[in-house]
C-alpha cells in the first residue's frame, strides 16, 4: 500500500512514499542475522547472500558519507578522513 507525501503534493508534484518494513518477521530477521554476523565474525564469503553480488560493504570509507552542501562529516563508526 502506497500513500501520497502531502508536502510533493503541496507544491504540485506527484510522489508516492511505499510503506517501509517495520516490524516485518523478515526485516526483523535478516537485521538479527547481519548483527550475529559481525558479532560472531562470519567472514564475508560464508555470509549467505540472495544475488550473485554478495554480502555488502560493512564499513563506510572515509569520504563515503561527504554531504558536499554541509561539508566533510565523520562515518557513524568516526573513522577520519
Amino acid at each position: 500500500m502506497t500513500t501520497a507525501f502531502a508536502p510533493a503534493a503541496e507544491v504540485g508534484l506527484p510522489a508516492v512514499r511505499t510503506q517501509t518494513p517495520g516490524i516485518h518477521p523478515a526485516f526483523v530477521s535478516g537485521l538479527i542475522d547481519l548483527v550475529l554476523e559481525r558479532v560472531e565474525g562470519t567472514p564475508a564469503a560464508e555470509r549467505p547472500h540472495l544475488t550473485d553480488l554478495g554480502p555488502w560493504y560493512d564499513v563506510a570509507r572515509p569520504g563515503d558519507c561527504e554531504n558536499v552542501r554541509l561539508g566533510f562529516k565523520p562515518a557513524a563508526a568516526g573513522i577520519a578522513p
